[in-house]
């Protein structure tokens, strides 16, 4: 009988649900504090030996990795998405069941070698980097917020701007609406609304220098320079696409990519019915689709042969399904130039 010690944890931000046994014993569970304390007394009642450790992918991060893995645990770390749940499963959900059916994942991976689909562990050096890119992308969605809400009020209150300022959110327009916020009605608010957008763009620069400091560390430096002769792919959608991939070469081929980064067609086939496609399967970072799906129009726009390769199959498709499929096609080349030599 193997002698490993199988370990299920459900982990939150304050308590850790635990079953864990071996190959034909009954499984034991616990729940603990999410605490050193609690780790502790994690530890010695698991007791000592081989011990193998599963938990889900979450907010959590990869703090009980770490710890766990120092204190001589093998540990993993598997993606929720891709674990089989039945109705009966989601129906009769709690945290000792959720702990039972990752023990059960672990111990059949071990014992008799069944899928365990683990997500690919980033160095400290790599989790620290995605913040700040992470970081100015949550920036940018807000400066876009606050942009839209003077917008949204100027045309509540009917308020047009003059004819020469055909350029939003150049130098002349914000200072005609710093003059809006002297004297009119929407005075007050406007005022808020442009100390906020101020803030917003002062973090963006500083974030910006920041990520252009990083694109010159290794090893992005040649990465970033091959990404970015792509047209549309910029500073920040490259240290994205590279930060969110991590290491390119445990891709082996461009299915994989397409399917971590979300961009490939789910689908619903059984029997006779062996071609039957849907909707992206959105998995993997929402924040690279994003940024690929930016770059992707400026692509289409600017540069002849993907225009070309565009325009058919969208009045074959539609716009959105074509630009589905440009985003796609460029995260497998952004891929293949980010990993060449």
């Amino acid at each position: 009988m193997s002698m490993v010690t199988y370990v299920g944890l459900d982990v939150h931000l304050n308590s850790i649900a635990a079953v864990w046994g071996r190959l034909q014993e009954k499984p034991r569970n616990l729940i603990v504090p999410n605490t050193p304390a609690g780790l502790e007394a994690l530890m010695k009642t698991v007791g000592p030996g081989p011990v193998w450790a599963v938990y889900e992918a979450s907010s959590c991060g990869f703090g009980l990795f770490d710890e766990l893995t120092q204190r001589g645990w093998k540990m993993s770390i598997v993606a929720p998405t891709h674990i089989h749940r039945s109705v009966h499963a989601r129906k009769r959900k709690t945290d000792l069941r959720d702990a039972q059916r990752l023990w059960e994942l672990v111990l059949a991976h071990g014992e008799v070698g069944t899928d365990l689909p683990v997500v690919w562990i980033p160095p400290t050096k790599v989790r620290q980097d995605r913040e700040v890119v992470r970081r100015r992308l949550k920036l940018g969605e807000n400066l876009s917020r606050v942009k839209n809400g003077i917008l949204s009020l100027l045309r509540i209150q009917k308020v047009t701007r003059p004819e020469g300022l055909k350029t939003l959110w150049s130098q002349k327009h914000v200072a005609w609406l710093r003059g809006l916020s002297l004297g009119s009605a929407v005075g007050p608010v406007l005022a808020s609304l442009l100390r906020e957008l101020e803030f917003f763009c002062r973090e963006m620069e500083e974030l910006n220098a920041q990520i252009e400091a990083l694109a010159q560390e290794d090893p992005y430096r040649e990465q970033v320079d091959r990404v970015t002769q792509v047209k549309g792919v910029g500073l920040v959608t490259a240290m994205t696409f590279l930060l969110e991939l991590g290491d390119v070469n445990r891709f082996r081929n461009r299915q994989q990519v397409g399917c971590y980064l979300g961009l490939v067609p789910s689908s619903d086939e059984s029997g006779e019915a062996n071609d039957r496609k849907g909707h992206i399967t959105h998995l993997g970072p929402a924040r690279v689709r994003k940024v690929l799906t930016q770059a992707a129009w400026i692509l289409v726009r600017h540069d002849p042969a993907w225009r070309d390769w565009y325009t058919p199959l969208a009045a074959r498709r539609g716009k959105l399904k074509a630009i589905t499929g440009v985003a796609r096609r460029l995260g497998i080349e952004l891929w293949r130039r980010a990993k060449s030599a």
